[in-house]
Formats: structure tokens, C-alpha cells, sequence
């Protein structure tokens, strides 16, 4: 994937094990945090104060990192030109938040016509559940994970690993790898 530049707008787990995969593969990605928190996963499970978490630099290895206030017009500003130079743009945040910034398809592929956007959500863009939060556990109960895991005559269990993200993650960059042959 050398000269694929990807803009990561994901958080937590399964979009930003898709853009590592895709950055492992050579995909320049350049991950935008929110201002004064950056990434949630930078303080989760960390061993030493003021250093990012090893769960952080496992998602988020071989990436650059930028801090932009996209609710904030100069933001915005800031996000168009990087999306004018960017072939693919993935996000994992709740059906409708970039259209509340003001980033919805049209206004993206006005910027940039041939830009590939991956929106990995938990129960896709429209329906009666696109609103909802989706996460790991969620659809690893939905799906039957649960109920396979734990005693025999017990209640189901969570497996205790982000199966479902990882799987997610994994799709989402086959995904954007056969889009681009596409192109």
C-alpha cells in the first residue's frame, strides 16, 4: 500500500486495528485525535504515568498522530485540505457524527471525488439500530460467541478478547484493500 494516504478518524478497537493492518502494509495513515484527551486507548491499562499505554502503540504503531478540533471551523479547514490528499478516510464513530460536523458523503467526495470512506459502525447507517452504540460484547452475544464460552450449564460468558472489533478491523481493511484495487 505504498502511496495509500489514509486520514483515521477511529477510536478503541476495531477501527483502529483496520488502520494498522493497512498501515503494516505500507499505507501512510494519519490518525486525528481529539483535542486534550487524544485517543481514549492512550491512558487504558497504562503501566507508567504520562506514557502511552502499550495498548495504544499496539493499534496505533506506524502512525501519525494530529490534534484537530473538527467542531471548530478552522478545524474543519484544516480537515478538508488533509482529505483533498488522502485516498481513503475511516471512521468508527456513531452513525452521524461526521454529518454533524459537517463532513457527511456529499460535502467528503465534494472535497475529494475519489475518496474511499469506511464507516465502521455496529449496526451500519440506516435502520432502526443505527443510532445505537455497537462494541465487541454486543455482537459476540448477538451473534452466539457468548454462549459457547463459560461452564456447560453456566450463563454465557464474554470471551474476555475484542473478538468482534478484531474481526471488524480485519473486514474493514480487506474491505479498503479491494476498493483500491478497484480503483
Amino acid at each position: 500500500l505504498d502511496g495509500v494516504r489514509i486520514l483515521d478518524f477511529t477510536h478503541v478497537q476495531s477501527g483502529p486495528t483496520c488502520t494498522q493492518l493497512l498501515a503494516w502494509f505500507g499505507a501512510d495513515v494519519i490518525k486525528v485525535e481529539r483535542p486534550g484527551t487524544g485517543d481514549i486507548t492512550r491512558g487504558q491499562l497504562q503501566d507508567i504515568k504520562g506514557v502511552d499505554s502499550l495498548y495504544f502503540t499496539m493499534l496505533n504503531g506506524n502512525k501519525r498522530s494530529i490534534t484537530i478540533d473538527s467542531k471548530h471551523p478552522k478545524g474543519k479547514e484544516i480537515l478538508e485540505r488533509l482529505i483533498r490528499h488522502c485516498d481513503v478516510l475511516v471512521e468508527n464513530f456513531r452513525t452521524g457524527t461526521l454529518d454533524k460536523w459537517g463532513l457527511d458523503l456529499a460535502t467528503l467526495h465534494a472535497v475529494n471525488p475519489r475518496l474511499t470512506v469506511l464507516r465502521l459502525t455496529g449496526f451500519g447507517q440506516t435502520g432502526p439500530k443505527a443510532r445505537d452504540p455497537g462494541f465487541a460484547r454486543i455482537f459476540e452475544a448477538m451473534g452466539g460467541l457468548a454462549h459457547l464460552t463459560g461452564e456447560p450449564e453456566g450463563s454465557p460468558q464474554h470471551i474476555n478478547y475484542p473478538m468482534g472489533d478484531m474481526m471488524a478491523g480485519l473486514f474493514g481493511a480487506f474491505s479498503i484493500a479491494s476498493a483500491l484495487v478497484e480503483m
